[in-house]
């Protein structure tokens, strides 16, 4: 369990970013991490993966605090960015990930997902002759293979075509049947009610709406609680009005 606790963090001492946040991430957690630009999504990742360091409140994985080397090597962050080194190959990159997190690679399960992404001829290739969505492929591949307990997945599904994107989803849906967890931040609302089981919405540093999938839609839907923040009509209505 992912257990968060009084969060608070910003960048100018000012105004803060996360304002006393706290939640409960349970394991096969499939989360929907969503909010308006600026409201402390991807500084709400970087602080889980202890990529920022934490000025108020505690980040706990299973009982240890995220700093812990133990809860490093069992987080894996996929963001948006498919910065890679260009001066591997795929196999090597996927090698270089699986030794930094202390695991052998299975042969078996990587001829399956290559065959499943149809990159078995990709591997050899050298990452600087890859097209985004072969980046996007070779992380994924590599994030099944290291098999991390908390898996953060920040938009990296863009660039993928239809049928990878197709194969991502069940992949991701299956992984999290086995009682892994896995944070999606996208802005495809779409593609976030069809796979995850919770959301939650962040709004000026704090949780806006922490719920069941489900029951969402039983309600409303991820855009329309996204118009009712932004204040839609009166934003259409301004727009609409003037002189443009």
């Amino acid at each position: 369990m992912l257990e968060i606790k009084n969060l608070h963090f910003s960048y100018n001492d000012q105004t803060p970013v996360l304002n006393n946040l706290s939640l409960n991430i349970e394991d096969g957690d499939f989360i929907a991490l969503v909010g308006p630009n600026g409201c402390g999504k991807t500084t709400l990742i970087k602080l889980i993966c202890d990529l920022l360091k934490k000025q108020k409140g505690t980040i706990e994985l299973n009982g240890i605090e995220n700093s812990n080397y133990t809860v490093k090597t069992s987080i894996l962050y996929l963001p948006s960015e498919d910065i890679l080194p260009e001066f591997l190959t795929g196999l090597e990159y996927v090698k270089l990930m699986l030794k930094m997190y202390g695991i052998q690679l299975d042969e078996k399960q990587l001829s399956s997902l290559s065959k499943f992404y149809s990159f078995e001829s990709a591997l050899d290739v050298m990452i600087e002759e890859y097209s985004h969505g072969m980046r996007k492929k070779i992380q994924f591949i590599s994030a099944m293979l290291i098999n991390p307990e908390l898996l953060i997945i920040d938009e990296t599904l863009n660039g993928m075509d239809v049928e990878s994107r197709e194969i991502t989803k069940i992949l991701l849906e299956k992984y999290s049947s086995k009682g892994k967890t896995i944070v999606m931040c996208s802005h495809d609302l779409n593609l976030l009610e069809e796979v995850c089981s919770k959301a939650i919405v962040l709004y000026n540093g704090r949780i806006h709406i922490s719920k069941k999938m489900e029951d969402i839609k039983k309600e409303t839907d991820l855009i329309s609680i996204f118009r009712e923040i932004l204040n839609h009509e009166e934003l259409k209505n301004k727009i609409l009005t003037s002189e443009l």
